[in-house]
């Protein structure tokens, strides 16, 4: 080794471990790993109001949401289950009420259950229109980089939305990516409705601004 020649570092500093997209805060500490949650690249579609966004069929047929058998639902939910897990829209699994017995619909008897289909079983549905849906941009810097959406099911492979909400997410179209997240309770899906839904967030920022 000559004299100018210098030895690079082997290592990262503390900073260099901390900052950036992969440090420590953005890399570990902000990011969760949670189930029910898709990602892909956002599209724009001027045809869906603001408060919706499109969700590819491929994704609403892994994204489910736990309903109960009710007395109003009951013939709803047993042509989900005979549709199954291939058909949209149908249903991946049965819970009985007594039993706790999980049945995957894509190899189980669904004529069966449907058949026996009783108040008080849950019947992991299909993501069908108006589901309530987080949307989140990353990197989420304040509130508006998360907000609730209800899901239009479309036949393409990308998230789509209005482009009017493009500025509290400060998303373009160049290659983003967002995430969305099922809520699995009617509690959670009520609390992301009137605490975080697009068109009471953006009335609460005019009201702040005036």
């Amino acid at each position: 080794m000559t004299r100018d020649q210098k030895v690079k570092p082997t290592g990262r500093g503390i900073v260099q471990r901390l900052k950036g997209k992969h440090g420590r805060f953005r890399g570990n500490l902000s990011g969760k790993r949670v189930e029910f949650t898709g990602r892909t690249v956002i599209s724009p579609d001027p045809n869906l109001p603001i408060d919706q966004v499109g969700i590819p069929v491929h994704v609403a047929k892994i994204l489910t949401f736990p309903e109960m058998v009710t007395s109003h639902n009951m013939k709803k939910l047993k042509e989900l289950v005979m549709n199954g897990g291939y058909k949209h829209p149908g249903a991946n699994f049965h819970i009985d009420r007594n039993t706790k017995m999980k049945s995957d619909l894509n190899y189980a008897n669904r004529r069966r259950i449907a058949d026996t289909l009783k108040i008080g079983d849950t019947v992991e549905r299909h993501m069908l229109d108006g589901d309530v849906v987080l949307f989140n941009r990353q990197p989420s810097l304040h509130k508006l980089s998360i907000m609730a959406h209800k899901a239009k099911i479309v036949p393409t492979r990308t998230f789509r939305f209005n482009e009017c909400v493009c500025t509290p997410y400060n998303a373009d179209f160049d290659g983003d990516e967002m995430n969305i997240h099922l809520p699995q309770t009617e509690e959670a899906r009520a609390e992301a409705l009137h605490l975080m839904g697009v068109r009471i967030l953006n009335y609460l920022v005019i009201l702040t601004n005036k």
